[in-house]
């Protein structure tokens, strides 16, 4: 019992100081991580001298519990918005849908979501704009009960989302007729709530889910409790949106230095993820309630190496092959301006600063 317990909470990771904008921060010690254990961040490249921001509060939300949110949640623990002159309260909301109502209200001022699931909230609302991508390349696997062998055993059989629409619908809508599947006659989509793993790894192990999309540590856990893995998302080599973060087109106009400085922060977080482990890994270990050092080595294992970018420049011609994947059965998408709902300007300055490392 013990056991399933700890492998519950492990599925909840499912994947103030002022300073100036474009300054290189200084290391910043960890409150979660040993400081002996915790080697210091490389030092950023220098910059030309920036605009200097006043401490601001500011909103950011997360669509879902995974790996994949670590340089966040680092530049949290390690205080690296702080140094932009940012005190940034970082929550989550769970799906896509409901953090960018939550994000176009102004409750928030940015959102990290899944941008195959944003796409269809940007068709009809262009100023929510894409403003970098950490995320490179997919890490799903789709974990099923033990008796589907092949993709043809999915028909008919309960397959597990946080809500229709959201990104792990849209993942496996645009993956399923690749493996003979149709997405909307097949399957039962069966939603479960929030905006973490939990539900997707117990529902496998009860039998009341019969398939989930998992990211690292969950694909594992589940794995532990008798469910196998039938693909990886990535041997498709589907075009994937990633998982952006985003904001409202007046911030960009009404707040450019903010938004600057949380860009900046973001990509520290990136670095401080990849140049730190005790710290990401205390980080992930925090975030998942538990200690288990076979899971967070494998979430880090994958986060920290190619899938986390300090290069974090959404790739416009992804997201278009993404729309040309997903416009089939969501013609409305064809309606996405994506001159106007991808804005990588803020990341070309911190580039031209020197700010960001050389490609």
């Amino acid at each position: 019992m013990r056991l399933a317990v700890g492998m519950v909470l492990l599925g909840l990771l499912l994947g103030s100081g002022c300073a100036r904008v474009g300054a290189a921060p200084p290391p910043a010690e960890s409150p979660t991580a040993p400081a002996a254990a915790a080697p210091s961040a490389p030092t950023a490249p220098s910059a030309p001298a920036a605009v200097a921001v006043a401490p601001t509060s500011v909103r950011a939300s997360y669509s879902i519990m995974s790996g994949a949110v670590g340089p966040y949640w680092v530049a949290e623990a390690a205080g690296l918005w702080r140094q932009h002159g940012l005190d940034v309260e970082l929550i989550l909301i769970s799906g896509a849908p409901t953090s960018m109502a939550a994000l176009m209200a102004g409750e928030t001022q940015f959102a990290v979501a899944a941008g195959d699931a944003v796409l269809p909230v940007q068709a009809q609302n262009p100023d929510v704009v894409a403003i970098l991508n950490t995320n490179v390349g997919s890490t799903h696997r789709l974990m099923v009960a033990p008796d589907i062998q092949r993709p043809e055993d999915l028909r008919g059989r309960r397959v597990g989302v946080n809500s229709i629409g959201d990104g792990s619908y849209a993942l496996l809508s645009k993956a399923f007729p690749h493996i003979g599947i149709d997405p909307t006659r097949d399957v039962i989509w069966t939603a479960v709530g929030g905006g973490n793993a939990a539900s997707y790894v117990a529902g496998l192990a009860a039998g009341s889910l019969d398939a989930a999309p998992l990211t690292p540590p969950n694909d594992l856990a589940a794995e532990r409790q008798g469910a196998h893995a039938l693909l990886a998302l990535a041997d498709l080599d589907l075009p994937t949106a990633g998982l952006p973060a985003f904001t409202m087109r007046r911030t960009i106009e009404q707040q450019r230095t903010v938004v600057e400085a949380f860009v900046a922060g973001v990509v520290d977080g990136v670095r401080r993820f990849k140049a730190d482990p005790a710290l990401a890994k205390a980080v992930l270990a925090q975030k998942a309630g538990s200690s288990d050092a076979e899971l967070v080595d494998w979430t880090y294992t994958v986060y920290g190496g190619q899938h986390s970018t300090e290069r974090p420049f959404v790739d416009r011609a992804k997201v278009q092959a993404v729309v040309d994947d997903l416009a089939a059965s969501q013609p409305e998408l064809r309606q996405v301006p994506l001159d106007r709902t991808i804005d990588t300007s803020i990341l070309e300055e911190l580039d031209g600063k020197g700010y960001l490392p050389r490609p």
